[in-house]
């Protein structure tokens, strides 16, 4: 890795995986929705830069793309993090909004579609590059009271695989990288503790090892259980996956 461009790096996985790879002497553009918080953690990073982007608007993405293919010739790796996740309910007589029900897709799975399809020309030209994309344990089990989310997740997973595939002849490495619950703000707003997440930093220690290694799919901690159980008693371990939550 030379240089890398991170989405969703105003907080959470996003923003230590960019702090850790600037301290590892890695050039990192970050990118998000806010710009207050990005030009902070540029600050205390000092070469670090930043670009505006929301990657469920595609215009943003055709203009951050031509950007970086203008000014950042080098750009060896894309690590599509942006993320978010909201608990939507089907049952009741007051059904999710059209504006939830694309929100999460877009954001999850489309905008990183796109990002990847924009700055895979400048990728293939470098005689090393890769394409991190950060799914979820939940795309192997879902957990039914955010059905949006682990759908993104579950569609993200499945394009990483068909991508990786397609990309085999070249220059350019797909990764997965597939986190347990994780102790981040990307569950703010709900309501509800989060007693077996895992630390943030303990996530963080392994993922950065596991990167090293240069696997083409990374399972931390308990995803690696819940992938085996998926596979071999996928109704059972959504029952009780489901019931505890």
């Amino acid at each position: 890795m030379k240089k890398i461009f991170i989405t969703g790096a105003t907080s959470g996985i996003g923003e230590e995986l960019a702090r850790r790879f600037h301290s590892e002497g890695k050039k990192v553009i970050i990118s998000g929705r806010n710009e207050e918080r990005l030009g902070e953690i540029c600050s205390e990073c000092p070469g670090m830069s930043y670009v505006l982007l929301d990657v469920s608007n595609h215009r943003e993405i055709e203009s951050v793309s031509r950007f970086l293919m203008a000014d950042h010739g080098d750009l060896d790796t894309l690590i599509n993090n942006a993320g978010i996740q909201k608990k939507l309910s089907f049952e009741g007589a007051i059904l999710p909004s059209s504006e939830q029900l694309t929100a999460e897709i877009q954001t999850n799975f489309l905008g990183c579609v796109q990002l990847i399809s924009a700055l895979l020309p400048l990728l293939k030209r470098q005689n090393k590059a890769q394409i991190i994309n950060i799914s979820s344990g939940l795309a192997l089990v879902p957990l039914a009271s955010a059905p949006l989310y682990c759908a993104s997740k579950a569609a993200l997973h499945s394009f990483t695989m068909s991508l990786r595939h397609q990309l085999r002849n070249t220059s350019v490495q797909v990764t997965e990288l597939l986190p347990p619950l994780v102790q981040t703000n990307l569950h703010r707003g709900q309501n509800t503790p989060l007693p077996h997440a895992m630390p943030l930093d303990q996530f963080m220690d392994s993922a950065m090892n596991e990167l090293k290694k240069g696997d083409e799919e990374i399972l931390i901690g308990p995803v690696k259980s819940l992938k085996r159980a998926a596979r071999f008693l996928p109704k059972r371990i959504f029952m009780l996956m489901n019931s505890r939550a």
